[in-house]
């Protein structure tokens, strides 16, 4: 089980690696889509989405939770394990659902979204820290992709996810 500092080391690291990329990137390099796959700013986008839905999911209050999702009765699984199941679920021809979808960006939006994929992130951080060890594991939410999660594990896919377009987008560039 991921400490929750190590989850939120995993987070700013992430988002400050994604937001280097994305920081030099010419008007041609953030906006152009490469193999009809999303471009770079568009990458930045849905990254930003899914923090604004994870800041809202946290908020809800945990009975309504426990109401909606039922409570975690097994212990959250690893970094690892999470994701070993989303590469296998994208393997499987998994996708992002529609409200997660980017439409296309203007270079000039990149620094306003770097600085609130930030903010973002920042608010999250501060609801994980602010959370027990024990709502983290016992409360869980869906994922539209792994199921129902909790919300550690959603902590964690959150990390990772952005890696994952970290790598994504280096490959899109040739970086």
């Amino acid at each position: 089980m991921e400490e929750k500092s190590k989850i939120i080391h995993l987070l700013n690291d992430s988002v400050t690696q994604f937001n280097a990329l994305i920081a030099d990137l010419t008007e041609e390099e953030f906006e152009i889509n490469i193999n009809n796959k999303w471009s770079a700013g568009q990458d930045l986008v849905h990254l930003v989405k899914l923090l604004k839905i994870v800041n809202i999911a946290y908020l809800i209050p945990k009975p309504i939770l426990q109401l909606l999702y039922g409570k975690n009765k097994n212990e959250s699984k690893s970094l690892e394990a999470l994701r070993t199941l989303y590469k296998n679920a994208l393997a499987g021809g998994a996708k992002s659902p529609s409200l997660y979808i980017p439409k296309p960006v203007q270079f000039k939006d990149k620094n306003y979204l770097m600085s609130q994929h930030v903010k973002l992130n920042d608010s999250f951080t501060q609801k994980i820290n602010n959370l027990s060890d024990t709502a983290l594991d016992s409360f869980r939410l869906p994922h539209p992709i792994l199921g129902k999660i909790s919300l550690r594990e959603l902590a964690i896919f959150t990390s990772f996810h952005t890696v994952h377009h970290i790598d994504l987008l280096k490959s899109k560039l040739g970086k």
